[in-house]
């Protein structure tokens, strides 16, 4: 089997150079930069930067939400005022009863982060 020749062996490796020489290139380098150079530069960084935020921001998982379920009562087209009214009123106070619940459970709630804050506190956070 022919042996493989070094064909990386014979290549020249840039120079070592000071940190002091390195950035005093590179400035000489960005002040040789025309106008119209500085402005696209600034103008493609911008423009990835905008798609890069954009991919960041639709990437975040967000908290998975059930889907809400709305049942709907199929009454009878012939129900007189009097039993829509009846209907209404037993409705109503249905409502005004969940509602109270879930107020409850809001304050209370309240409480619960207002000693949790209250404990943090003393805690010095």
């Amino acid at each position: 089997m022919p042996s493989i020749p070094p064909y990386l062996g014979g290549m020249a490796l840039p120079p070592i150079s000071r940190p002091s020489a390195a950035f005093a290139d590179l400035r000489a380098f960005l002040a040789s930069r025309e106008k119209h150079q500085w402005v696209f530069a600034l103008l493609s960084v911008m423009i990835t930067g905008y798609f890069i935020t954009i991919f960041l921001i639709q990437s975040r998982t967000r908290e998975y939400k059930a889907p809400e379920i709305v049942w709907v009562q199929n009454y009878a087209g012939k129900r007189t005022d009097a039993q829509i009214k009846a209907q209404q009123w037993i409705d109503e106070k249905k409502r005004k009863t969940e509602a109270a619940e879930l107020r409850k459970l809001q304050e209370a709630q309240r409480k619960s982060a207002a000693a949790f804050a209250k404990k943090l506190g003393e805690v010095g956070f």
